[in-house]
């Protein structure tokens, strides 16, 4: 496993930069999630969900609601047709009306289950603070991109983030750093609604905005060589820092991406929001290309009217 960055930024003192402000700020509303709502799915909930049993029967229940056209389409393992019956919004609603054919009781008792499992939903934070078609409120844009779902979602999305924005920060003005964030996340919302094809579970975390920071830095340092931290390589004591191209965060990181949304039209693979980190991509690369072209234009209008070109000099 490795990070674009240097991790000795942990070890110095936390300082008033926009890195910290992010890491500590996505760390405080965790802890107020955490404590304001409930774990969701719940440790019940989540015990049923991986039932195999239950699995196969939703399974069946959900292509008994499909039409003919829809069940053309309907591809994947049964797994894979599961995890999207249970986020698509019109099989919520079928599942508690519709004629299924096959045993009544394992029938009766998915129906009590998947009721139990939208209206927990409806209380969790994933609905009030996350973005999705089944409800969009204007600040769901913003909140969306500070909420985890799990202490592990959070760390994987606030430790890529914080190295590459502590990295940034030596060479570029925060403001940009800022907008770049924002912005990418605005875009991976835009690309996630797009793609997104059942609008059942909202989306959250920061991995668009995470994504639009690497790609705007591939950009703007492409040909640099900068630090990366490697964890947990498969060798004795295998952890610590070497120095790579900046372009390595393309097929690193970015390269999946393209290909997952390519294999798979939600947009959604494993619960990942691969096509919201697409349009976190798009959104960083724009914003990186001109950024450079601002710098560019800077550096020419510089050089233009700089002590040395002799126009202030009197004949």
């Amino acid at each position: 496993m490795i990070f674009p960055g240097d991790f000795k930024e942990f070890s110095r003192k936390p300082e008033l930069k926009l890195s910290w402000v992010v890491f500590f700020l996505n760390i405080f509303i965790f802890i107020v999630i955490s404590i304001g709502f409930d774990t969701w799915p719940s440790p019940s909930i989540r015990k049923m969900l991986n039932d195999q049993k239950f699995v196969n029967s939703v399974y069946e229940m959900y292509v008994q609601t499909l039409d003919p056209i829809e069940k053309k389409k309907l591809n994947g393992s049964v797994y894979s047709v599961y995890a999207r019956a249970l986020k698509d919004q019109k099989f919520w609603g079928r599942a508690l009306e519709h004629p299924f054919k096959g045993d009544k009781v394992q029938i009766r008792e998915n129906r009590k289950a998947i009721a139990g499992f939208y209206d927990s939903y409806l209380k969790s934070a994933n609905y009030y603070f996350g973005l999705g078609a089944l409800e969009v409120s204007p600040w769901s844009w913003i909140t969306y991109q500070f909420v985890h779902v799990s202490f592990i979602h959070l760390l994987a999305n606030i430790l890529l983030i914080f190295l590459i924005i502590s990295y940034l920060e030596k060479s570029v003005n925060s403001l940009w750093i800022a907008a770049t964030y924002f912005l990418s996340g605005f875009a991976g919302g835009i690309s996630f609604l797009f793609f997104d094809n059942m609008g059942g579970i909202s989306m959250v975390g920061a991995s668009a905005s995470a994504s639009g920071l690497l790609s705007f830095l591939l950009i703007i340092q492409s040909s640099r060589l900068m630090p990366w931290g490697f964890v947990m390589a498969p060798v004795k004591e295998a952890y610590g820092q070497i120095y790579l191209p900046v372009f390595f965060i393309f097929p690193i990181f970015l390269v999946w991406d393209f290909i997952s949304l390519l294999s798979e039209p939600s947009g959604v693979v494993s619960n990942v929001a691969v096509s919201a980190h697409v349009g976190g991509i798009i959104m960083g690369f724009i914003i990186g290309a001109y950024y450079s072209l601002f710098l560019r234009s800077k550096s020419a209008a510089h050089s233009v009217f700089s002590d040395h070109d002799g126009l202030h000099e009197l004949p």
